[in-house]
């Protein structure tokens, strides 16, 4: 290392902290999970909904995850979304 430039643990902090202004975000783009200027939900939807895509009626059941496909009836809780898909 060249004597007097700062070191850092991990690669997003050096990011930060070497390139915080950089207005390319090459540094950023570089991060094995680059961040992104549309971030997404994670986790579940907060409803639930019949997932068509079962083969069989029989073997349906009610999901929560995302994205909710247009159309869908949706239910507050799984077991209503049973009841009522």
């Amino acid at each position: 290392l060249p004597s007097g430039r700062p070191t850092f643990t991990t690669m997003l902090d050096c990011c930060k902290g070497a390139y915080g202004g950089q207005e390319s975000g090459t540094c950023l783009s570089m991060l094995p999970s680059p961040p992104t200027t549309s971030p997404t939900d994670v986790g579940g939807l907060d409803v639930y909904y019949p997932d068509y895509d079962q083969p069989a009626w029989p073997l349906g059941f009610c999901i929560n995850t995302r994205p909710l496909p247009s159309g869908r009836p949706t239910f507050t809780t799984m077991l209503d979304c049973c009841k009522g898909a």
